[in-house]
């Protein structure tokens, strides 16, 4: 049971650092993106 419950423990750890990774990129992405159109225009 606790081995059960350490693994599904590590891998809510390794959703949040995944996710925290995944969101600071779009804003990165999103970010260049509204340079760029603020350069074009």
């Amino acid at each position: 049971m606790s081995i059960i419950r350490q693994k599904f423990c590590y891998l809510v750890v390794l959703n949040k650092k995944f996710l925290t990774l995944l969101a600071s990129n779009l804003l990165l992405q999103i970010e260049q993106v509204l340079n760029q159109i603020c350069i074009t225009q």
